[in-house]
């Protein structure tokens, strides 16, 4: 599995975009669908949904034997969780609320092995129940993807210093918290928040890191997002497509309009 992961990265590194999609729903079947559409990658949360690790594990069985890798945002910067959900087979995480540098610094050493970090020793699912422990083992180090969120305005300040941190491979960000450390929520024009977040994407172009929105994207302004740095692309989630599509058939049949944007947006997290 971590072949696809290293490829991916390789293709960022190159200066491509990878499209991605949210998985939020806990269910296998959910899953699987998504795992087979053909995305290059997916951005599960388990922060904000009711994930257990054994419904996260059995979701993850779904991307088996296909190119979408599975990116998880852990509750927490937790070294305890982020070693399960790497356990159980996810190739990348994004931390939320990741604040300082030294908390980038212990995101990175919760994911990595040593000598480089602090990752306790027992890839269970990850290497194929022991199967190909000595291939994850040289592999995990390099294929795994680290991202730290931004969140708060006072970090978008210092971003230089937290991208400086080695062994970021993308930088995310949180738009919606974001604001409200601005006491903004959810005004995302707003000039304070607009700067913070061009804060963001502008030291990641110099550091030559992918950014991510971590909301979708509207699949119209892929190009140009891409040309601001945000190469780690979200153009659908479950729940979002979910929600738009049972209020559109409604509407249809009841012979009403539907605001399908205005929908995305407030499914949108």
């Amino acid at each position: 599995m971590s072949d696809r992961a290293l490829a991916l990265k390789q293709r960022l590194r190159e200066g491509g975009t990878a499209i991605g999609a949210f998985l939020s729903m806990a269910d296998p079947s959910v899953a699987e669908i998504l795992a087979n559409a053909g995305y290059d990658w997916v951005w599960i949360d388990t922060e904000h949904s009711p994930w257990s690790l054994r419904d996260l594990q059995t979701s993850l069985m779904a991307f088996n034997r296909t190119q979408t890798v599975p990116i998880v945002r852990a509750p927490w910067n937790d070294q305890v969780r982020i070693k399960q959900i790497l356990d159980a087979g996810a190739e990348g995480i994004v931390s939320p609320m990741v604040r300082t540098v030294a908390e980038a610094q212990a995101l990175v050493s919760a994911c990595r092995y040593p000598p480089v970090g602090t990752r306790g020793f027992g890839p269970r699912r990850a290497s194929a129940y022991g199967r190909n422990i000595n291939r994850y083992m040289e592999q995990a180090n390099d294929a795994i993807f680290v991202i730290p969120q931004i969140e708060d305005w006072r970090t978008a300040e210092s971003i230089e210093d937290v991208l400086a941190v080695p062994g970021i491979d993308v930088v995310a960000i949180g738009p919606n918290d974001l604001s409200g450390t601005h006491g903004l929520l959810r005004q995302l024009t707003h000039p304070k928040v607009k700067g913070s977040i061009d804060s963001v994407l502008a030291a990641a172009k110099r550091h030559k890191i992918a950014a991510c929105m971590g909301v979708i994207t509207p699949a119209d302004q892929v190009a140009e997002y891409a040309e601001r740095g945000v190469r780690m692309q979200i153009v659908a989630g479950d729940v979002a497509l979910l929600v738009a599509g049972y209020d559109k058939a409604l509407a249809t049949a009841r012979g009403k309009s539907v605001d399908m944007a205005a929908i995305t947006k407030a499914a949108d997290a």
